[in-house]
């Protein structure tokens, strides 16, 4: 009895042991990654830093967040984010978001209230970390921006999954449900149009290639996107939908190339929409309108619009309508 006492207590110190070491080394590398940021001319900024969760847990909360990069004009405010991990499988991260945030854009600031607000990252147990999965879901949503426009969910989950079979490939999937569009917007809609006030279903199922997996090293190696497998997108409002499939890799010369086929189910709703939102003007719309009854005949269906996302020879167009250069996914070796 007394030597399985003595054990017990032995684990239990070392048990005690590992964990005040593992915070401790958890506290000193989150202050270290914003003292790097900082000496990157990056503003990183927080009021206050605390580990707790033990025994069996790592709770990671920091307070008072600001961050700002003036090269790119992004940053992002909160008043705190959580993150927690078990002490037995510290490369599963959960996080917890605050339930009012701003993120900066260089035109604007979106005000951004969320239910629910939380990620879940999992890493492999290997020594550069590689992400496994990363998943982010809320409840009802709302971003406000600065330049006057609203816009709001009732629920959305995002996520990014390492593909088994391609390295440095992720299976993109994106929910959302009930979308409520700008306030404004509808109201501009005329009396006449059918489109109810929610976008009931938006569904995107994609593969991304990288040119370097996500891990530990990818701020030395920033991974750059090199090709995109769309197999489903989904809009559906009302009697309108968008369909989209297709698939984007780079050239010989290194600017992306391929096509995504898109369709439109009823595009007919769509002219008050582009009227509405000041992509055309009103005495426009009737060419507009007679433009895409003509191509939607030539497709063989009158009541669907297929304008191919056509990327060629360092171009890219939709449809008829030239759209300009393509992006350079892979830079020229010489």
């Amino acid at each position: 009895m007394r030597r399985l006492l003595v054990l017990l207590i032995l684990a239990a110190a070392l048990w005690s042991g590992y964990w005040f070491v593992g915070s401790t080394a958890l506290r000193d590398g989150a202050e270290q990654w914003f003292a790097d940021q900082t000496a990157r001319g990056i503003t990183a900024e927080k009021t206050n830093l605390t580990v707790a969760g033990f025994p069996n847990r790592f709770d990671i909360t920091v307070e008072g967040i600001r961050f700002a990069d003036p090269q790119t004009g992004i940053g992002w405010d909160a008043p705190f984010a959580q993150i927690f991990a078990m002490t037995w499988k510290p490369w599963h991260l959960i996080a917890a978001l605050p339930p009012t945030q701003t993120i900066r854009l260089p035109d604007q600031d979106i005000g951004l209230a969320a239910d629910n607000l939380r990620a879940s990252v999992r890493a492999r147990p290997e020594t550069s970390v590689p992400l496994a999965m990363a998943i982010v879901e809320s409840g009802a949503w709302q971003a406000t921006s600065s330049q006057g426009w609203v816009l709001g969910a009732a629920t959305l989950v995002a996520s990014a999954a390492a593909d088994p079979d391609v390295p440095a490939a992720y299976d993109i999937s994106l929910d959302v449900a009930d979308l409520a569009p700008d306030p404004v917007l509808l109201a501009r809609l005329p009396d006449a149009a059918t489109l109810p006030p929610l976008v009931q279903m938006i569904r995107a199922r994609i593969n991304a290639r990288l040119t370097a997996p996500l891990d530990r090293n990818a701020a030395d190696t920033r991974p750059r996107l090199v090709g995109l497998d769309v197999s489903d997108v989904l809009i559906g409002w009302g009697d309108l939908s968008v369909t989209a499939k297709g698939l984007i890799e780079p050239d010989d010369a290194g600017f992306a190339s391929g096509r995504i086929g898109i369709e439109i189910a009823n595009w007919q709703h769509l002219i008050p929409l582009l009227v509405a939102s000041g992509a055309v003007k009103p005495e426009v719309a009737p060419t507009v309108r007679n433009m895409l009854q003509a191509m939607a005949e030539d497709g063989g269906d009158p009541s669907i619009l297929k304008l191919p996302l056509t990327l060629a020879s360092g171009r890219m167009s939709l449809g008829p309508l030239p759209l300009g250069p393509a992006p350079l996914l892979v830079a020229p070796t010489n």
